[in-house]
């Protein structure tokens, strides 16, 4: 290009050449072993210093070792290592040197303890940048002003060093924009977005042009009119609208025909050159815009009519075949009038033809599917879904158990309401369809029976049939009415019954929920927990040893008795026997019973106990108090015998008295004693002859109510009576 330039480029050629045709090529290059010794190292070429391009092509620098025994001199450009002492001005690597800016570096090289240093100068290709307009020729200003809308379109050309040629580089150079949301430009053409300032920077081999664009509105006020709501009717002619501009001291310009126009919505409305187009019911927005300026105005399309209802407006099903088919009629209300017949006028339409057609609002199923049948008039809509079910050969009970031993029947209670039994179809491929929304259902006899809406709904308790029909067949099944019950009741929750011993169920009795009672003991349903009860023919009886449940079911209510199945108990030991006790005081007996086999179980908590007089003595669980003094008994009962145990209630002991605490006797001699029992009531008793005695030595010889000296010394007789004590002594000389 220039001298300058042409002078670069012979160096850069002459570095290439290597002028030792023994040196190995690049390609070739050995590294050199721990047993190879390096004797010199030195650059291939002997340029100084080296010149490069800042964003340029780079250089490679190589570098040689002499190696001891070796007479050519290898090539170790790629196994040294390689610094640059200015790395912003220049960088290396592997001996590939670049410019990264203007400026000089010394290039480090070092090899196996030898180190070369070689300078390379790293300059721009070009002087300066300048960016002229592409139309006039005439450069650009640093800063500009622009207006949204105007179009520019620039070049920029790099100046030679050497010379004052200027070259085009407006394809090959980097443009950016600082905010591409106010200008954007690619390779100089500006696209001018929205006012702002921002700035145009074009980069070309390290050199960058740096322009400021400010961009204003082109007027100052962007009308509409009307502006304000625009109404329409459905079905309505068009309206103009028209978009001016005004700017201080100019005359207003239309740009109806300029501007953009947009609709939110233009399925409600269209907007072309500021013509608005109704096209459905609803709202819209319409906004036009003109060099970055918009403005917006509402729309609203009514409809001619309020509303529209279309009968009837339920899900419709019919089955194929169905030669009366579906007939809908659509009815639209306008201002206080009675509502207008526009089944004729109205717009059918079918969503799915191949299941339903529709005209005039008569439906025709064609074949087994679905389809939303939809009348449109005048902006409104209404629609109804249509099932069309396939030809059937045989009605079924959903709910009905395959190959069940009892038929498909109902229970209900009195007043109960239950939705109707779902009722399935058997079609020619053996497939099965739901028909409960299609099938018609009666009830035989209405007044224990009623079917209406889809339910059914007992009157009164007794027996119906449930009939069910459609396009030719039949369906029926039995229904039971009952009455509700409140309860089951029995004074029986707990029962022990002896194995093998046939006994009756217990008596229950239901209780209604009118309050009336009535014994179903014959009548419940009784099931047990296990196989060790057996229930037959009004009674159960015990087979093994075990607990079970019995549970009993009348109409809604369950009742559940806990059975203790025992083997039978042949002896009873009850412990005390019988029980004696003070007023206010209490004390507990317990019943052992004995098992045939000899085993032995506590039996007290299991059987009900009662006190014949309880004005003598009160029962809590198995223990007795005293109320008053007396005698009376506690009675039980378990399997099948009675068990009777005397209860005496008795004032409390509180001592017990000698006639004398000392006795002084001469051998030989004998002495009377007695022992007095005195009680809390007051009363003293001489118990002389139920007290025991006993001597403390064979000094004295005691007989009841009597003692006799046998040897000369002292001792002492306790007695004892009903827990208490009292002692006498006796000196014998």
């Amino acid at each position: 290009m220039t001298t300058w330039l042409a002078s670069l480029l012979v160096v850069t050629l002459i570095m290439s050449i290597s002028p030792w045709q023994s040196v190995a090529s690049a390609s070739t290059t050995a590294k050199t072993t721990t047993a190879e010794t390096v004797t010199g190292l030195q650059f291939e070429s002997s340029v100084t210093p080296v010149h490069v391009i800042v964003d340029g092509s780079s250089v490679q620098m190589k570098v040689l070792a002499s190696i001891k025994g070796e007479t050519s001199l290898r090539d170790v450009t790629g196994a040294a290592t390689w610094t640059s002492s200015n790395p912003s001005a220049v960088t290396v690597e592997n001996g590939w040197v670049k410019g990264a800016g203007k400026g000089t570096s010394e290039i480090t090289v070092k090899y196996q303890g030898f180190t070369l240093k070689k300078t390379v100068v790293s300059e721009f290709m070009y002087d300066k940048l300048i960016v002229r307009n592409a139309d006039s020729g005439q450069e650009v200003d640093a800063s500009m002003t622009t207006m949204l809308g105007a179009k520019h379109k620039w070049k920029v050309f790099a100046n030679d060093k050497s010379s004052t040629t200027e070259n085009d580089v407006t394809a090959e150079a980097l443009w950016s924009s600082a905010d591409a949301n106010i200008v954007d430009v690619d390779k100089g053409v500006l696209d001018i977005k929205s006012a702002g300032t921002t700035k145009i920077t074009v980069k070309h081999k390290g050199i960058t042009k740096t322009i400021e664009v400010k961009v204003e509105y082109a007027y100052d006020e962007l009308k509409l009119s009307p502006n304000k709501l625009i109404e329409f009717q459905y079905g309505g002619a068009e309206y103009a609208l028209t978009a001016t501009t005004e700017k201080k001291g100019s005359p207003t310009e239309d740009v109806t025909l300029k501007a953009t126009w947009t609709t939110s919505d233009s399925n409600i409305v269209q907007v072309k050159d500021g013509k608005v187009k109704p096209i459905n019911v609803g709202t819209a927005t319409v906004t036009v815009t003109y060099l970055g300026r918009s403005k917006s105005v509402t729309a609203v399309v009514r409809p001619s009519h309020h509303a529209i209802r279309i009968t009837p407006d339920e899900d419709q099903h019919v089955m194929l075949g169905d030669t009366k088919g579906i007939k809908l009629e659509l009815f639209a209300q306008k201002d206080l009038a009675a509502p207008d017949n526009v089944t004729a006028l109205a717009e059918w339409r079918s969503d799915n033809v191949m299941a339903v057609t529709v005209e005039n609002g008569v439906v025709q199923a064609k074949a087994a599917g679905t389809a939303k049948v939809t009348a449109s008039y005048n902006g409104l809509s209404k629609s109804v879904n249509v099932t069309v079910y396939p030809m059937i050969e045989k009605l079924i009970w959903t709910d009905a158990k395959e190959n069940a031993k009892e038929p498909f029947k109902q229970e209900l209670y009195v007043e109960d309401v239950k939705p109707l039994p779902k009722v399935q179809g058997i079609t020619f491929s053996g497939d099965k369809v739901d028909l409960s929304n299609v099938v018609t259902y009666m009830s035989s006899n209405p007044a224990v029976l009623e079917v209406e809406d889809d339910k059914m709904k007992a009157i009164s308790s007794g027996d119906a049939q449930l009939l069910v029909t459609s396009n030719g067949l039949a369906l029926s099944t039995d229904v039971k009415v009952l009455r509700k019950a409140l309860m089951l009741r029995t004074d029986q929750t707990d029962m022990s019954i002896v194995t093998g011993r046939e006994v009756a169920l217990p008596k229950t009795t239901v209780v209604f929920t009118n309050g009336e009672e009535l014994d179903v003991t014959q009548e419940i349903k009784w099931e047990t927990s296990n196989n060790n009860l057996l229930i037959r023919d009004g009674k159960m009886k015990g087979l093994v040893p075990s607990r079970v449940t019995l549970n009993g079911t009348y109409s809604n209510v369950k009742i559940s008795i806990k059975i203790s199945i025992e083997q039978e108990v042949v002896r009873f030991v009850i412990e005390p026997n019988p029980v004696y006790v003070n007023i206010n005081k209490s004390k507990s007996f317990k019943v052992t019973g004995v098992y045939r086999d000899g085993k032995k179980a506590t039996l007290t908590s299991r059987i009900d106990w009662k006190v014949e007089n309880e004005s003598i003595a009160s029962l809590r669980g198995s223990s007795v108090k005293g109320l008053a003094l007396g005698s009376t008994r506690v009675i039980g009962e378990y399997q099948g015998n009675q068990l009777v145990i005397p209860v005496h209630v008795k004032p409390r002991l509180l001592k017990l008295e000698t006639n004398a605490s000392s006795l002084k006797m001469t051998v030989g001699q004998t002495a009377d004693w007695k022992v007095s029992a005195i009680y809390d009531t007051g009363e003293v008793v001489d118990v002389t002859s139920q007290v025991k005695y006993v001597p403390s030595s064979s000094k004295v010889k005691a007989e009841r109510g009597k003692v006799t000296a046998v040897t000369k010394g002292s001792a002492s007789i306790k007695f004892t009576f009903e827990g208490k004590s009292a002692s006498m002594r006796v000196s014998v000389k």
